[in-house]
């Protein structure tokens, strides 16, 4: 099957589940009824910029997708298909296209204008400095653009620093230096205290530090503007807005407080490599499993993934 009518048969699919399930998600005490199924982030790329092959023994296997109403989408696997001993391999080409943005309703959910565990900016001193420094901005994304500058000049790059991942945003503030995570949640946290709704994009990056190596965990950010369109950037390995690289797959929307996770006992996501910290996904030695199979850059690349049921 050509990679146009994979492409094609997945958002039929994926258009179909959206209708006809539960959305599941950012909503506060959203009810997740035990599903009897297994899960893989799908994130969005799929919609635009990357073909989705999946199979199990290497038979095909036709995806069915939810979207978790945080901004990404979740292969889901009935249990009934997916036995101990199974192989499962899931292969992603990533294609050079134009940038897309992703539109939803504007401002509907709260999560993304409001506090969490993570993203703790209640009554702290650089809530008070986005308010300050966004005063006299009308739109969401000069805001943010603002901010994203703040952010960069505000806090040190350091990617040998082993606490990021368990660090409030208000202990970020504080000590001034951290990783991906510190600086995509800092950014979130002062694009909501500023009202403009912001959330976390979890994945991996390509030659972070060895261009032979796809497989390195990242996450970045993205805000929505009062259009409804989200608009995502990078603070470390690229500054770009409307981040638009091949190098990064999105996988999960909103990680610090995405219910999927929060409520993992009942949705067995299938990863060998994840620890959790308060529901937050941790990938020890920042490898999470995809190989680099077939690099075409600038126009493709192919990542490949591998999951051994035992």
């Amino acid at each position: 099957m050509n990679s146009q009518n994979k492409y094609q048969k997945m958002v039929l699919k994926m258009t179909t589940i959206f209708l006809i399930v539960f959305i599941v998600g950012c909503e506060k005490d959203d009810p997740f009824p035990s599903s009897g199924s297994y899960f893989f982030p799908a994130g969005r790329s799929f919609l635009t910029s990357s073909d989705y092959y999946l199979s199990i023994n290497d038979n095909e296997l036709e995806p069915e997708l939810l979207f978790d109403s945080c901004g990404g989408y979740w292969i889901k696997i009935d249990e009934a298909e997916f036995k101990k001993g199974d192989t499962l391999k899931l292969q992603i080409t990533r294609n050079k296209t134009g940038f897309t943005p992703f539109k939803e309703a504007y401002n509907t959910n709260e999560t993304f204008v409001s506090p969490s565990y993570y993203i703790d900016y209640e009554n702290s001193d650089f809530a008070s400095k986005a308010v300050e420094l966004t005063e006299n901005m009308e739109t969401n994304i000069e805001k943010a653009k603002r901010l994203k500058k703040f952010v960069i000049s505000y806090l040190n790059f350091d990617v040998d620093y082993r606490g990021s991942f368990r660090d409030k945003v208000s202990k970020t503030y504080e000590i001034g230096y951290g990783t991906c995570m510190n600086f995509s949640r800092l950014h979130v946290a002062m694009c909501r205290a500023a009202n403009v709704p912001a959330r976390t994009v979890w994945g991996v990056v390509y030659g972070h530090n060895n261009d032979l190596v796809y497989d390195y965990h990242h996450q970045w950010a993205e805000i929505q503007d009062e259009e409804g369109y989200w608009h995502p950037m990078d603070f470390n390995y690229t500054t770009d807005f409307d981040l638009n690289d091949i190098r990064y797959l999105d996988l999960i929307y909103s990680a610090e407080e995405n219910t999927i996770l929060k409520n993992r006992a009942a949705y067995k996501i299938l990863s060998d490599s994840l620890h959790w910290d308060h529901d937050y996904p941790i990938v020890p030695h920042a490898r999470m499993g995809f190989n680099l199979a077939d690099d075409n850059r600038p126009e493709s690349m192919t990542i490949l993934y591998e999951y051994k049921y035992d």
